[in-house]
């Protein structure tokens, strides 16, 4: 007999046939087996609860988009080891806080029950798989209050730096306009000078009419000495006060934006799909792993018997 014989088609059909009923006993035992095994009293059931995140306030940085930086974040160790505490997962998970791989170990559970992933539209899928519904829903809903504040931390940190340089230059900036203002009110009192270009044309006009009429330049001549004396210096000193507040003013815009940047609690996130306790268990798939112990005892089996089949009909050839 060739050892081809084994795989014919034909001997393997008549081999399941004969042993029909053996095979069909081994694949109902273990649909029973695996169905007891899959149950509650021997697999916690797990409930998954979900949250799509969409990333905004962010901007771009290098290569990577707005959601690889949202990633960034949520597989950042502080937010893993905050959700870690709030919740006490070293006790839902069973891991000794005390013990010498604590962080190996709480991170290995952690990764197997809470996943990230980026979703074909941009947006951030948060899933948190638990026995426990509730606790699943509140610990999505707290990654992404954990999420958010971290990104506001890191920009605080930012535009509070900002802000300070604003202020600083605003400070630089009001000190020079205090001494415009200074030494313009000082032209004025000795001058008695106010607007170069109104009392110009004013003092000019007198001096005419008092030529023509005969009577007393005095003030109109003093008022015309005066802006050939200090009317440069006060027009210019009025030029350079103008622009010094127009800065001052732009200085001041910037450090207020910076700083309520800071101050104010800006949302980095907006959640598009909002997680729900869920009602129906997500682990283990119950259907699946009596199917696959089905399939599995049945193939095991036809192979089983038709090894022995084989092995008798070689040893009766001898």
């Amino acid at each position: 007999m060739k050892m081809d014989n084994f795989f014919d088609n034909n001997r393997i059909l008549k081999t399941v046939w004969k042993w029909k009923f053996h095979i069909g006993i081994a694949v109902f035992i273990a649909i029973i087996a695996s169905a007891i095994i899959s149950g509650p009293a021997f697999i916690t059931p797990k409930f998954k609860s979900t949250a799509r995140i969409y990333p905004t306030n962010i901007a771009e940085v290098s290569e990577e988009s707005t959601s690889e930086h949202l990633l960034e974040y949520l597989q950042s160790t502080d937010i893993r080891f905050k959700l870690i505490d709030n919740f006490k997962l070293y006790d839902v998970y069973e891991v000794n806080p005390e013990g010498k791989f604590y962080k190996a170990y709480i991170l290995d559970e952690y990764r197997r029950h809470v996943e990230y992933k980026k979703t074909d539209f941009e947006t951030i899928e948060i899933s948190v798989l638990d026995e426990d519904p509730v606790r699943a829903r509140d610990m999505v809903d707290s990654l992404i209050v954990f999420l958010n504040d971290a990104i506001h931390r890191e920009k605080a940190i930012i535009n509070y730096e900002l802000a300070d340089v604003a202020k600083k230059e605003l400070s630089v900036k009001k000190a020079e306009i205090d001494s415009v203002e200074t030494l313009i009110d000082n032209i004025r009192d000795e001058t008695g000078l106010i607007d170069y270009f109104a009392q110009a044309t004013t003092a000019t006009r007198g001096l005419m009419d008092a030529a023509a009429m005969g009577g007393d330049k005095g003030p109109a001549q003093k008022t015309i000495n005066n802006l050939v004396n200090k009317g440069t210096e006060l027009r210019r000193s009025l030029e350079l006060l103008e622009d010094f507040e127009v800065k001052a003013d732009t200085l001041r815009k910037r450090y207020e934006k910076y700083y309520n940047r800071a101050a104010n609690n800006i949302s980095y996130s907006k959640i598009v799909e909002h997680p729900f306790v869920a009602d129906k268990k997500a682990h283990p798939i119950r259907w699946l792993i009596v199917f696959l112990a089905a399939l599995g005892t049945g193939i095991i089996s036809i192979i089983t018997v038709s090894l022995i089949d084989y092995i008798r009909e070689l040893k009766s050839t001898l």
